[in-house]
């Protein structure tokens, strides 16, 4: 019998440990399923993850030919896909979603499957338009979150409970927390000293990640102690005008930019509590490496945030609210020892109960075999 074959799309190259686009091609067995990662834009450099994948396409395209109509890669993925006849198409976000949805109208391949990180995919007028003309009896839409899904049926007609599937976000628990470094190991690599009290964030520098209403809030209490600093992993575009604000709020001596690192969480256990700031959110990643890494969690209610966290485990304020956030914090740091490990023993037991990788995997494997 003819192994399946899967191509598993991305608009660019990028992997690390806990991604989930690998841990789908995990619940793949070789013998029975031939699985292809395909990246419109980069390539691995030397120090780079590879993907699990068994075969690797690069369409090597620029940034540029990823904008607008995106012509030279739909003739790409057209030319590819025909030549390899694959049974299965997985795309991951609307770039490689768009290709797709356009290709297969020649393509005709008979499962394709849109995984949906987010919220906000679909406001563009253009995005909304050629789902509702495009989209057909071949695609299923995966949405990380109950909340993603009733944003997706809410703004686009042609996605209903029928083609939208809700598979919630997962992580592989004892791998994650098994390659974390102990607090100790993970404050001397990163640079901070082990006395101080770290107020940390791990996410991409970018207006919808909310970085600058947690600056704002820190200023607040960073005067009441010299230990407390705040530790800022991530690059991006508003780095500058961030370092700027860190200035003006004349806290420069207790703000530390580390940039990006390679898989973060490792270094989660530096922390003395989490905060996560956004704007919006799916359900991000970096809340369940934080469960595992038992570190306090003070996030904002957005998106599908509420469906993971609860009193029980985390902080939950709304987006933007600096007062809250300030109260919040202050809270969390003055709790006794015993009150702290309560929350976060909670926390790392919700993890292993709720987001197992192994039923994520089987929920993934069904609909490829549909």
């Amino acid at each position: 019998m003819d192994r399946i074959k899967i191509l598993q799309l991305q608009q660019k190259y990028y992997v690390r440990t806990s991604d989930l686009h690998e841990e789908i091609i995990k619940a793949l067995p070789k013998k029975d399923y031939e699985v292809t990662a395909g990246y419109f834009t980069g390539e691995p450099a030397r120090d780079n993850m590879i993907t699990v994948a068994e075969k690797k396409k690069y369409f090597n395209l620029s940034k540029k030919q990823m904008k607008g109509f995106r012509f030279k890669a739909i003739y790409q993925l057209w030319k590819y896909c025909k030549d390899k006849a694959f049974d299965v198409i997985i795309t991951h976000r609307f770039k490689s979603y768009d290709v797709m949805l356009i290709a297969n109208k020649l393509l005709k391949v008979k499962n394709c499957i849109s995984v949906v990180h987010g919220i906000g995919d679909f406001d563009r007028v253009y995005r909304r338009l050629i789902s509702n003309l495009l989209v057909d009896e071949k695609w299923t839409i995966i949405a990380v979150s109950k909340t993603v899904k009733e944003y997706l049926i809410k703004q686009c007609k042609c996605f209903n409970d029928y083609n939208v599937k809700v598979i919630p976000n997962a992580v592989d628990l004892e791998y994650i927390e098994s390659n974390m470094l102990e607090k100790n190991a993970a404050r001397q690599e990163i640079g901070v000293d082990e006395r101080d009290i770290i107020i940390g964030t791990i996410g991409r520098l970018v207006k919808v990640k909310g970085h600058e209403y947690l600056i704002k809030s820190f200023a607040k209490i960073a005067q009441e102690d010299n230990k407390i600093k705040l530790l800022i992993v991530g690059g991006g575009g508003l780095e500058c005008s961030l370092r700027s604000l860190v200035e003006d709020l004349e806290i420069s001596d207790k703000v530390l930019f580390a940039g990006e690192i390679f898989n973060a969480y490792k270094f989660l256990k530096a922390f003395d509590l989490f905060v996560l700031p956004s704007l919006e959110e799916g359900m991000p990643l970096v809340l369940f490496e934080a469960l595992i890494a038992k570190v306090p969690i003070i996030s904002t209610n957005v998106g599908g945030i509420p469906e993971v966290l609860n009193a029980e485990i985390a902080k939950l304020i709304p987006p933007r609210d600096i007062d809250s956030l300030t109260a919040k914090m202050k809270e969390i740091l003055d709790l006794s020892v015993c009150e702290r490990k309560k929350i976060v023993n909670n926390s790392y037991h919700y993890v292993k109960e709720n987001h197992s990788i192994q039923k994520y995997r089987e929920q993934y494997k069904n609909i490829i075999d549909i």
